[in-house]
């Protein structure tokens, strides 16, 4: 993605937000953290676009627990993809959440393995996520930045919970 494309993103005047980062950020910064935010939004729909999928492959299993397990994983997804999207318009960017689950849709037959698979790929990019928040919160928290602190803050325990949920129930080695 190139710059101007990046600017464009943050160009529009931001309204009243829930952390307040948009006047304790520069551009750059808000870029930055917008791009970072699509990039964990963009791997949290390709999760919930292969749990859909296993939902559906798996609709004939009678066992409980496994229609329980994904429906909670489905929700928790759900939930944490939401919190994007309202991150990213927070800092005066564009996302509409419907048209990037529908975007992220399967659009041809997987079976289960090959879904965890993808779902593995996509743990590693919110991993790499997660480092960058921690990163984030410290910087916030050295330039006394309580905005951004509580932004960071709350994106670290989402990324944190979802990975969590998703490590302890389907992926218990990593």
């Amino acid at each position: 993605m190139n710059a101007p494309h990046k600017l464009y993103l943050v160009s529009h005047p931001p309204c009243i937000t829930r952390y307040g980062t948009h006047t304790s950020l520069s551009t750059a910064e808000r870029v930055e953290i917008i791009d970072a935010l699509t990039q964990t939004l963009s791997a949290t729909l390709s999760i919930l676009a292969r749990l859909k999928h296993s939902q559906q492959t798996l609709h004939a299993v009678s066992f409980l627990p496994v229609q329980t397990l994904l429906r909670r994983l489905l929700n928790a997804n759900t939930r944490y993809a939401d919190f994007l999207v309202t991150g990213i318009t927070d800092l005066g960017g564009h996302a509409q959440r419907d048209a990037l689950y529908h975007l992220n849709e399967a659009p041809e037959p997987l079976c289960f393995a090959d879904c965890l698979k993808g779902i593995d790929r996509a743990l590693r990019r919110l991993r790499a996520a997660d480092a960058l928040f921690r990163d984030c919160r410290a910087s916030a928290i050295a330039n006394n930045d309580c905005a951004s602190r509580q932004l960071f803050e709350a994106c670290t325990r989402h990324n944190s919970y979802f990975l969590s949920l998703i490590n302890n129930h389907l992926f218990s080695e990593h």
